[in-house]
């Protein structure tokens, strides 16, 4: 766990490169998303304070900033519109496969995988499967936005994937991972 811990955010930042991040939003369609013109980021809850390091923290704070301002909102430090929440959950998993081998009693040979077998010559076959079990960690970013003054959620989008632990990988792929969570917010950015 305390390794889990330590590559932290690896998680979503390299899991936009996977086919296999799933994302997921939802928000409320009786808000008008409009109205709002500025944000602020809550700090991280205690928990993440100390599971997510410092660069990752900054690195997806900064995906955060860079698509709220694309839409047009100002960051402000009090009495914002909006107030955004972010969480990571770290989850360890374990994963096995096996792969099967076959070796012919006959003496003419090995026979590798899913393959050929001889049945009824008096010949046989023998198999032996190869287990492999693998520890993995699946990280869940919750990005949550909620209208400041009611204090009500009206946004919320989650990724999850595989932690990555490589650090250019996760710089590179933390904007685009933030991207995709976003991109069914009902503002959409402001072209250029």
């Amino acid at each position: 766990m305390k390794k889990s811990i330590i590559l932290s955010l690896g998680i979503l930042i390299a899991l936009s490169s996977c086919k296999s991040t799933k994302i997921t939003s939802d928000f409320d369609p009786n808000t008008n998303f409009t109205e709002y013109k500025t944000y602020f980021v809550l700090p991280w809850h205690e928990e993440n304070a100390t599971s997510i390091n410092p660069f990752d923290q900054k690195r997806i704070l900064n995906a955060i900033h860079d698509q709220m301002q694309s839409r047009g909102y100002k960051r402000v430090e009090s009495g914002s519109d909006l107030a955004i929440s972010t969480f990571m959950l770290l989850n360890d998993k374990e994963q096995t496969s096996a792969y099967l081998n076959y070796y012919s009693t006959n003496g003419y040979g090995y026979y590798g995988g899913f393959g050929y077998h001889s049945f009824g010559t008096g010949y046989g076959t023998v198999g032996f499967a190869t287990m492999r079990s693998e520890l993995y960690t699946v990280g869940t970013l919750i990005i949550d936005i909620f209208d400041n003054k009611t204090k009500k959620l009206i946004w919320q989008g989650i990724g999850e994937g595989s932690l990555k632990s490589e650090e250019k990988k996760r710089e590179k792929n933390t904007p685009k991972v933030i991207g995709d969570m976003m991109k069914s917010y009902p503002v959409k950015p402001k072209k250029e």
